[in-house]
């Protein structure tokens, strides 16, 4: 599976989480939520009120919300590309919708009008719809971002201000013709998924980052060893160089008995370790001791390059 898809299918599945708890909210909360899902669709006035989205729970609980105040469901409609699409077509039924939520024709500018959102229960119910609307989380397998896209400033700035209210903390940049409200903080994105409901979801990313964090030290600790082993071969070779040079050069009777018994015990265990290496002397010798003598019978074949 590749990426692009990895990441709509978690964006998916945690709508998918959002939209079968909206059916049981109590009356207040499912108002708000209707209220956020319609608000940040892609137009909210008299003269246009549309969602468009690629999640068919969505445009269904966008029908549905609609049809709960106009008496009637939108038709719902796919394209080509397999995106949905929800608009109201009549003015009246526009006007019937926006009056539901306090707000006239001759309101100006799109704004969250916080009598929507009657008691604090509320609050999540609200953010769930706009997370339907307008809002998308990557795979966390990829990264950690959550981010909610709107077209008017004003609006972003509101969502800022609310999720701020529920001690979420996003920040918020422009994105060509859109304003972006968004969360990179792992912990934060898994406390704004349990809020809004989708609590399978937020500890999928609780278990993808401990498996990172395992691979992680798994890496750093083959990283030391493999950097260990390196070290300690190029060390080894160093040293049976130093050997044969002694030799060829007629110097290696001229060590003392310890230095010569050593350096038998390097040409005949090549890849033995120092802890190793001290074992099999006729008197056993520590790693540093070990240590010490190797690096001197380098010295001494050194000394006359």
């Amino acid at each position: 599976m590749n990426t692009e898809l990895q990441e709509r299918s978690f964006a998916a599945r945690v709508k998918d989480e959002i939209c079968q708890i909206s059916a049981d909210l109590p009356t207040c909360c499912y108002h708000a939520m209707s209220y956020g899902l319609l608000l940040c669709g892609r137009s909210f006035s008299s003269s246009s009120m549309m969602l468009v989205t690629e999640h068919k729970g969505t445009a269904e609980l966008y029908s549905k919300a609609v049809g709960d105040i106009i008496g009637k469901e939108p038709e719902i409609k796919e394209s080509e590309s397999g995106k949905f699409s929800v608009s109201v077509s009549r003015k009246e039924d526009r006007l019937k919708v926006l009056s539901a939520f306090g707000i006239s024709e001759r309101t100006i500018g799109v704004r969250i009008n916080r009598a929507n959102i009657a008691d604090e229960c509320c609050y999540a119910s609200f953010v769930r719809g706009a997370f339907l609307a307008c809002a998308t989380v990557t795979s966390p397998q990829k990264s950690y971002q959550l981010e909610f896209m709107f077209p008017y400033l004003h609006l972003a700035d509101d969502m800022l201000n609310l999720l701020q209210e529920l001690n979420v903390i996003p920040k918020m940049s422009k994105r060509r013709n859109s304003y972006v409200v968004y969360i990179k903080r792992s912990e934060v994105i898994e406390d704004l998924l349990m809020t809004v409901g989708a609590q399978n979801c937020a500890l999928e990313i609780m278990q993808i980052k401990i498996e990172k964090d395992m691979r992680n030290k798994i890496n750093r600790k083959v990283n030391f060893e493999t950097a260990n082993i390196d070290r300690s071969v190029a060390a080894a070779t160093e040293q049976r160089e130093a050997i044969r040079r002694l030799k060829e050069d007629g110097r290696f009777e001229t060590l003392s008995d310890e230095l010569k018994e050593l350096a038998q015990l390097r040409e005949e265990y090549p890849e033995a370790s120092l802890k190793e290496l001290g074992e099999l002397l006729s008197v056993s010798l520590s790693r540093s001791g070990i240590y010490h003598r190797l690096n001197k019978i380098v010295s001494i074949a050194q000394s006359d390059d």
